[in-house]
């Protein structure tokens, strides 16, 4: 599974074309070279300026995982390359996943091609850019960490793949209450169990907030704030760019944007802005299949509860195919439909999940093309 993914990742990349918003990169030499800042970046590229220095917005896991290629390469580290690796160990990941939840085998193929191509981990994979990696490295921790829990459920494991999650994605902190809940309810030794949880997850916090406090002088900063007040496009110099009046525009992405058509070629164009998981991975709706147990709550509370700062924030995640912020929580939403789709098995499932492949071929061969995996299309 991994070989195939990561041929498919591959070439989809351009045989990992290095990408130019190569932050991750940046940052894993400045750590080597002993500090958190960077030299003057590019202009596309999200880093803001602290103290007359430059510094990456995003989360750091990433980083920690091009340490190896910066050793030798520096910020010259193909970030993309890194990233298809990342890819298909997400889709391994989730074969084992499938496997360890006892799932027909007979469906499970069909599960782990959703997951490979019907969903926007291909697309991602494929482009490497900052924002990119970030979503792919959480659905790669997120999938190893579902898998743990359901094979040896090792709880310290639980927890420090969740946290490296968050480390790549901070909203995914939110799953953290779902699972903590689900442990003392199904566990005998109850205190023991949520302590060895947290004992997992809360080194990795911890680390966090010691990265935050050497970039801002604060540890509840993650970023967000200080990039909102510094970006001129769409940011703000005040306020805070989480905000309710920014959820009826995100519910619309993720479910109502169509793409464009157009009468010459190519006909149909993504909007800058996406376009929605009703039209890219329509087999996400198997979710809805599952039957509502303990486990079922569980997942669709951390899938609620992780989409909860993406339906707030003041951008839908922009230049993209797909929703990319749907990816913090997509790991949760398959196994609901994994329990769903071995429920329910109607043609109308293969379908969904047929059409999901192609909508995501069309957007990952469109992006190669028109695009030249740059965030500025070129027609």
């Amino acid at each position: 599974m991994f070989l195939g993914a990561f041929a498919l990742y591959l070439i989809s990349s351009g045989l990992a074309h290095p990408t130019g918003y190569n932050n991750y990169a940046l940052l894993a030499d400045a750590w080597l070279h002993g500090h958190v800042w960077i030299a003057q970046p590019a202009a596309a590229i999200d880093a803001v300026t602290f103290e007359d220095k430059y510094y990456v917005v995003e989360a750091p896991m990433p980083a920690v995982l091009m340490l190896p290629l910066a050793l030798f390469f520096g910020d010259g580290a193909n970030q993309s390359l890194v990233c298809v690796i990342c890819g298909a160990l997400a889709v391994a990941a989730g074969d084992m996943l499938f496997v360890r939840m006892a799932i027909t085998a007979g469906l499970r193929p069909w599960l782990v091609v959703l997951l490979a191509m019907g969903t926007g981990l291909w697309w991602n994979s494929a482009f490497g850019a900052v924002w990119m990696f970030a979503h792919v490295a959480t659905v790669m921790f997120l999938t190893f960490m579902l898998a743990e829990w359901y094979g040896r459920r090792r709880l310290w494991l639980v927890g420090l793949l969740l946290g490296c999650a968050v480390l790549s994605r901070f909203p995914t902190i939110l799953a953290a209450l779902p699972f903590l809940a689900w442990i003392v309810v199904a566990s005998p030794a109850r205190v023991r169990a949520a302590l060895s949880f947290v004992a997992g997850l809360a080194p990795l916090l911890l680390a966090e907030a010691l990265y935050n406090y050497a970039r801002w002088h604060t540890p509840l900063d993650m970023g967000f704030m200080i990039f909102y007040h510094q970006d001129k496009n769409m940011g703000s110099p005040v306020g805070s760019p989480f905000d309710v009046s920014h959820i009826p525009f995100n519910l619309y992405s993720w479910f109502c944007l169509a793409p464009q058509f157009f009468v010459e070629t190519p006909w149909i164009r993504p909007t800058p802005w996406g376009v929605s998981l009703t039209l890219t991975s329509p087999a996400l709706v198997l979710a809805l299949a599952a039957r509502l147990d303990v486990e079922a709550c569980v997942m669709w509370a951390s899938s609620i509860l992780v989409a909860i700062p993406a339906l707030l924030y003041f951008t839908n995640g922009f230049e993209q195919f797909g929703m990319r912020h749907t990816l913090d929580f997509t790991p949760f939403l398959l196994c609901l439909v994994a329990r769903g789709f071995d429920r329910i098995r109607t043609s109308l499932s293969y379908w969904l999940i047929c059409f999901s492949v192609f909508a995501n071929a069309y957007g990952v061969w469109y992006s190669w093309a028109y695009q030249a995996y740059a965030v500025v299309p070129r027609y």
